[in-house]
């Protein structure tokens, strides 16, 4: 098993697009985009901009890891066709990686400076009006409230008393007055999603060689997408 596997992380779970090539805990090139729904036009173009900014070429790969959710249907659905288009065509493994996993290892990697000794991380991602995808993850990255969609409440996801509780994600703007009343709990308004969440989980997938089924593996949608129709209104004659 290589040491130090060269891998292209795709993350489309949100409204932001991003990709990150990697070498082992290096990263070569990365690019992220925040602008709502850019995922179709962008996705490709970052996949290119990286391999070429790194000088390395897609057959060289050893995996292509992606966020498999729960997140944005759209996102979900164009990253992992992409992901999936790779592998077929190149006869490379799929690792996919729990989308709220990947924010708290980005989020502990980015505040391992501040974060206290014990810590509970609440990564939420936007579903619709007051509901959110969530968890509730360890100092350790492990699941102590399981992912679920819920419509917030100043308790939700907060299993543990007198405990320091860390929200962030593209749905903390909802959270903040939901949980004001809880002097542990921190809203952090300030967090962007990017590939390189992904990372250490999927170095840790790479070592166990636990890799998906390609002919089967679908996006962790967690709801049934429901189609917005507009209706239109005809004037009789």
């Amino acid at each position: 098993m290589k040491e130090n596997p060269l891998l292209l992380l795709l993350e489309t779970a949100t409204g932001a697009c991003s990709v990150a090539l990697v070498e082992g805990q290096q990263v070569l090139s990365i690019r992220n985009n925040a602008t709502e729904r850019e995922h179709a036009s962008m996705l490709t173009v970052y996949i290119q901009q990286v391999m070429d900014e790194a000088k390395k070429d897609l057959s060289e790969l050893d995996a292509i890891v992606i966020s498999k959710g729960p997140g944005s249907y759209t996102g979900l659905r164009i990253g992992v066709a992409t992901a999936k288009g790779i592998c077929f065509s190149l006869n490379k493994p799929l690792i996919a990686i729990d989308s709220l996993l990947a924010m708290a290892y980005e989020y502990a990697y980015q505040h391992k400076d501040t974060l206290p000794e014990k810590y509970f991380l609440v990564p939420v991602i936007d579903a619709r009006r007051m509901e959110v995808y969530g968890a509730t993850i360890n100092h350790d990255m492990q699941y102590v409230e399981p992912i679920r969609a819920e419509i917030l409440h100043s308790s939700s996801f907060l299993g543990l008393q007198n405990a320091n509780y860390y929200v962030f994600g593209d749905a903390a703007l909802k959270c903040i007055e939901v949980y004001e009343s809880q002097s542990l709990v921190k809203v952090d308004t300030d967090y962007n999603l990017s590939a390189f969440g992904l990372l250490y989980p999927a170095l840790k997938a790479w070592e166990l060689q636990a890799f998906e089924n390609l002919s089967v593996f679908e996006p962790y949608y967690l709801k049934e997408f429901v189609a917005k129709v507009k209706a239109v209104k005809t004037k009789m004659e």
